[in-house]
């Protein structure tokens, strides 16, 4: 039985291959619930094409209800688009909830201040999260690796889906799982036999 929410915020244009292991791997194998959801609660399109139809709407998310929110990426972040999260953004951050930013979402948390003091990355330093986020005085704690967490909040580069997906398994100590051990071991196989 499903006793653990994970809520993605899907969006017209949301980069639908960022988060996709993570909610594959939190799906098949753990008792998280992955619980989409839009602004309206109307369908949705990906950067892929694929039309997502939402669990759900943005005004009926209570972050008590959140275990894990997770912001993929896409372009409206950068566009200036994406505004309304913010409340129920820092409602999660408030309430220790696990918030899980990857590509243009974190060019977002960085114009809200959030990347300033917690360590982080992201696409670039000096050639995406500088140009989009004026404001950003994080620079110090920026680290050039896929993924990183810092307490309960995660960040990661858009290449970096599977980094990402292994952050947040991590997260939740999941690799205990030996199901999900092996899963994650297809992904990294030839990686680990080249050493």
């Amino acid at each position: 039985m499903k006793t653990r929410n994970c809520y993605i915020f899907v969006f017209n244009g949301f980069a639908d291959w960022e988060p996709a292991i993570a909610t594959a791997a939190l799906n098949q194998f753990t008792d998280f619930k992955i619980i989409p959801f839009s602004t309206d609660g109307k369908k949705v399109t990906s950067m892929g094409g694929l039309e997502v139809y939402p669990a759900t709407s943005l005004d009926k998310v209570e972050a008590s209800d959140v275990t894990l929110l997770i912001l993929p990426g896409g372009e409206a972040w950068d566009e200036g688009g994406n505004q309304e999260i913010i409340p129920l953004l820092q409602g999660c951050l408030d309430k220790g909830k696990t918030v899980a930013a990857i590509c243009g979402a974190t060019g977002f948390l960085a114009t809200k201040g959030y990347l300033d003091h917690v360590r982080h990355t992201s696409n670039n330093l000096e050639h995406y999260l500088k140009q989009v986020a004026p404001s950003y005085k994080g620079e110090k704690l920026y680290k050039e690796v896929g993924a990183v967490r810092h307490e309960r909040l995660i960040t990661a580069s858009g290449a970096k889906p599977l980094d990402f997906a292994k952050v947040i398994m991590e997260a939740f100590n999941l690799f205990e799982n030996e199901e999900l051990k092996t899963w994650f071991s297809y992904f990294t196989w030839e990686e680990e036999h080249k050493r």
